[in-house]
């Protein structure tokens, strides 16, 4: 269960890019591709911005996705347990209002958020 600080930014800023950040990484393309084509698919589908969840879904609904349910009277899923859940592959994982990627037990990111809880995730690889 690990974290690695991450940041693809070209010019290494800490910017709020979270959605950038973790769909590059998670589908292995570059930072200033994947930003050119957020806004293009955000324009072609109506949306005004690509930082919409609803947006988010409907760019990663070719993917599997992981509903991470919440169970009355037991706590939230964390980044931990998911990592612990999910060992192996890529994720693109919706963490508390953020988005992160795992990728094979290790969290990509500009800070550990892993004791954050987890609402969703994107298997990619």
């Amino acid at each position: 269960m690990s974290f690695e600080k991450y940041n693809n930014h070209p010019k290494g800023l800490t910017t709020n890019d979270c959605v950038v950040r973790a769909i590059s990484k998670g589908l292995s393309k570059g930072y200033l591709e994947t930003r050119r084509e957020l806004n293009k698919v955000k324009r072609d589908l109506g949306f005004d911005s690509y930082k919409q969840s609803k947006f988010i879904y409907k760019y990663l609904s070719a993917y599997e996705r992981i509903i991470i349910r919440a169970e009355k009277g037991k706590p939230r899923v964390k980044g931990y347990d998911f990592i612990e859940l999910y060992p192996k592959g890529t994720y693109i994982v919706s963490i508390a209002g953020h988005l992160s990627v795992v990728e094979d037990g290790v969290l990509y990111d500009l800070w550990d958020c892993r004791h954050k809880s987890v609402y969703t995730a994107w298997k990619v690889k």
